[in-house]
């Protein structure tokens, strides 16, 4: 009875740590490893190590569990056998498979993949012992894994998925709402354009190069801009840009032409992935970037703010100008909206969806009602979208300054 009682305690007791040790090292997370690697923890750098090739740590956990099962089972059947009598290797036989389904399997996974943080520096030098223990084994199947698995390695963590995980930690009060918006502009840059930020050539202010300083002195004051794009006749012909103070510099002085203090533009095309522009504008020192369109022609312009703000959102400080706002709530439930606001942000905020050639084709919600129409719109001119109507207010030319935004009525 002894013999039988020490061989359940030994296979047990190796499944149960192979058990904890498999999930401890499936739990632990990249950050974490990162974390103690940081701290110059040994357990850190190898389970860095091991996270990049998990085929020698899984199997060996998985051929010491197998042997201690297998191996297990044999030796206490023939043992229960000569104990019991062969009448009671059946009943023997089903304690044994609760057992090792409570012992090896629930328990211990349950304590591995709850307590992982706390088990990770000791379940790496154990398990980096039981890798060299089991090497015989482990090389083997290491290459018959290696040929299962050859050309199906990916990134670790798609877009989705880091933008999920930070929803998950706002929702769990582990990031802020600042946060949470920092995070999804900085997953979300590579995949935006410089076009859909970018100010539209149609509100870009401007002075031409034969303006004076003291005209672009007053227009900078009347507009709270810190650089103003320099023209050559026409906005298609951006000779250069003026800053603050160098024209400043230049009145004290007694300069009146802008020849003096125009300074070489930055180019860059609407295509240009946000991410892209933020690093060259920064290594160069860039305030502003003029964007051009694919026959050289002027599309917008953006300014390093603009573009860190998609990251962290709106910035204000005390030398800019309120602009008219996007969005401004009107009785019985309906919205002012400006018709430069960009197309995504309208969509999202009232609930409905531009079909996909829509979407491709207009940055902005006047563009979007533009398309619809298929015309110039007229004042009192209406769109239709799921959750209601879009009404023509205001035009400013041939552009849609405002419109306004009428739910449906509920069912």
């Amino acid at each position: 009875m002894a013999l039988l009682i020490w061989i359940l305690v030994v296979a047990l007791g190796i499944s149960f740590l192979c058990s904890i040790l498999e999930a401890v090292f499936l739990s632990v997370t990249h950050s974490y490893v990162a974390l103690l690697k940081e701290e110059g923890s040994r357990a850190g750098r190898w389970l860095e190590a091991a996270r990049r090739d998990v085929d020698e740590p899984i199997a060996a956990i998985l051929t010491l569990n197998t042997l201690a099962h297998t191996m297990g089972a044999t030796l206490a059947g023939a043992e229960a056998a000569r104990v019991f009598g062969d009448p009671w290797v059946g009943a023997f036989s089903a304690f044994l498979t609760l057992a090792v389904l409570i012992f090896t399997e629930i328990v211990p996974k349950t304590i591995g993949a709850t307590y992982w943080k706390s088990l990770a520096r000791y379940s790496a030098t154990v398990l980096r012992v039981l890798v060299v223990v089991m090497k015989p084994f482990v090389v083997p199947l290491g290459w018959l894994t290696r040929l299962l698995t050859r050309g199906t390695s990916g990134p670790l963590v798609s877009r989705a998925e880091l933008e999920k995980l930070a929803e998950i930690g706002r929702s769990e009060g582990a990031i802020r709402e600042d946060e949470l918006r920092a995070m999804k502009g900085v997953i979300g840059l590579r995949e935006t354009s410089v076009g859909e930020v970018m100010t539209p050539r149609t509100d870009i202010v401007a002075v031409s190069r034969g303006a004076s300083v003291a005209e672009a002195k007053r227009v900078m004051l009347d507009t709270g801009r810190l650089r103003l794009p320099v023209f050559d006749g026409e906005i298609d012909r951006v000779a250069g840009l003026v800053i603050a103070r160098d024209l400043w510099r230049a009145a004290e002085e007694g300069e009146t032409s802008l020849e003096g203090v125009v300074r070489p533009a930055h180019f860059a095309p609407a295509s240009k992935a946000v991410v892209d522009l933020i690093a060259e504008m920064r290594a160069g020192r860039i305030g502003m970037t003029i964007v051009v369109d694919e026959f050289g022609g002027t599309d917008g312009l953006v300014t390093l703010e603009d573009l860190i703000e998609e990251i962290v959102g709106e910035i204000h400080d005390e030398h800019e100008v309120d602009g008219p706002e996007d969005f401004r709530e009107l009785p019985r439930g309906e919205t002012r909206i400006r018709g430069g606001t960009p197309l995504r942000v309208v969509a999202e905020r009232l609930g409905f969806v531009p079909d996909e050639s829509e979407e491709e084709a207009y940055d902005t919600i006047g563009g979007f009602v533009f398309g619809r129409l298929d015309r110039i719109p007229l004042a009192g001119d209406m769109v239709e979208v799921e959750s209601g109507s879009l009404q023509v207010t205001l035009m400013e030319g041939r552009r849609i300054a405002y419109l306004v935004f009428v739910p449906k009525e509920p069912a």
